[in-house]
Order: structure tokens, then sequence, then C-alpha cells
């Protein structure tokens, strides 16, 4: 199905939000911009624009400098096509519809689930759903949720636990760079206010101090859970 060219970050491989951002949506996109130019004979500029991306992403996606995997299995190939002549039809309003429509076809593949899988038991309890109102799920936590709850989680440690940025940074799988900033508010910008939500994080970080890696992991998709549920997501949006 997957065929990697380049790896990944080991970070990026662990969420499973991240998973489908860092390699399954570009995974999709190079073949969109790939189908377009095959069955319309679209120059990079034209597919850029129904696509919603840079004439220089696009150029990145078909030179296979983005798009880490290439999608293999003729099924979804076929299906991908199908998605553009859709879009191409009926607008790049649809895109957003489409995107959503391979990436579930693709999540519920034999070695997508198998990388997921792992992240998605029982014991971790992170909620893996389908996309809504058409909307890109995955991004909005990844670009938005996510960097809250690190910032979160490396304030807790570093108050109540009395570590380090170094340790907080290794400990939380990041750079001691990304710590500084999220820890001088320059990174991870939303602010969190519910007194039961904040209490969850610390609750989380007393965890993360006891446990491994695969606390770190459960503990922040715990909190993503509890954040979606909230008027969170909506004020991002």
């Amino acid at each position: 199905m997957f065929k990697y060219i380049k790896g990944y970050s080991e970070l990026m491989e662990k969420i499973p939000c991240e998973y489908i951002v860092w390699n399954v949506l570009p995974a999709i996109r190079k073949e969109f911009a790939k189908s377009l130019m095959k069955n319309f004979n679209l120059n990079q500029k034209q597919v850029a624009e129904i696509i919603k991306l840079t004439p220089s992403a696009v150029s990145q996606y078909l030179s296979n400098k983005r798009g880490g995997v290439d999608i293999t299995n003729k099924y979804i190939l076929k299906e991908i096509d199908k998605s553009i002549r859709y879009i191409y039809d009926k607008g790049s309003e649809q895109l957003e519809r489409e995107t959503c429509r391979i990436c579930n076809l693709l999540k519920s593949s034999e070695e997508v689930s198998r990388n997921l899988g792992y992240l998605i038991s029982k014991d971790l309890k992170c909620e893996i759903k389908l996309c809504k109102n058409n909307e890109l799920f995955y991004e909005n936590i990844v670009w938005n949720i996510l960097p809250v709850i690190r910032r979160e989680f490396a304030k807790n440690l570093i108050k109540y636990h009395k570590l380090t940025q170094k340790k907080v940074a290794d400990m939380l799988g990041l750079t001691e760079a990304a710590v500084s900033r999220y820890v001088s508010g320059k990174r991870g910008i939303l602010e969190l206010s519910d007194k039961k939500i904040l209490k969850e994080i610390k609750i989380s970080t007393d965890r993360i101090v006891k446990g491994d890696d695969k606390t770190i992991i459960s503990e922040i998709c715990r909190i993503c859970n509890i954040l979606k549920s909230t008027q969170l997501l909506k004020t991002v949006k």
C-alpha cells in the first residue's frame, strides 16, 4: 500500500493525528496533483489553484520532495482518480470532503491500520474518528490542540516536578528549543482556563513522571479527547 521514500521523526510516528498529518495527507495531496496533471493535462499553477496549494508545493509533491510515501494500491489510486474528477467537475469546495474520503480509505487499509493499531488500542484509548463537517480534523488537532497540550505538560513538569527544560524535552520527545518556546508562550498560543481540564493535565503530568513513552502518548491522547469535547476546537476553525 505505502512505499516509504524517507523517514520521519519517531515522535511524529507515535501520535495518531500527527501520523495522519505528516504521512497520509501529504501522500493524498501528491496523488491528487499527479491525477490532475495526468487526467486533465493541467500545468502546476492550475493544479495548485484546484487543490489549494502553492505552485512550489505542487512542484515539491511531484518531485517527491514532499509527500514522503507512495500510494501503490490500485483500488485506492482508482478512487483518487474518481475524487479528482469529482473535484474538477464540482469545484474546489469539494476538496476537503474528498480528501477525508480517501484518508478514511487509507486508514482502513492493512498497512496504515497496522501502523496506527497500537496507538488506538484499548490501553491507550486514543480515538481516531472520521472527519467532521468535511473539515480536515486532524490538521486542526495537530496545529492547534497538540501544541497547547505540550505547552501545559511542559509548564507542569517544570513547576510541580522541578525538571529542567532539557529533562522535559527528553521526556516529551521534543527539542530543548521547542520546550523553551512553549514555556515562554511563543508556541501553543491558545489559552486554557477551564479548571477541570487544568486539573486533568496535572494528573497527566504526574502519570508521565512515573511512566514511560507509552504513558506520554496515552496522556496526550487522553487530554486531546477531553479538549475535543469542549468549545476549544470551534474557536480555532
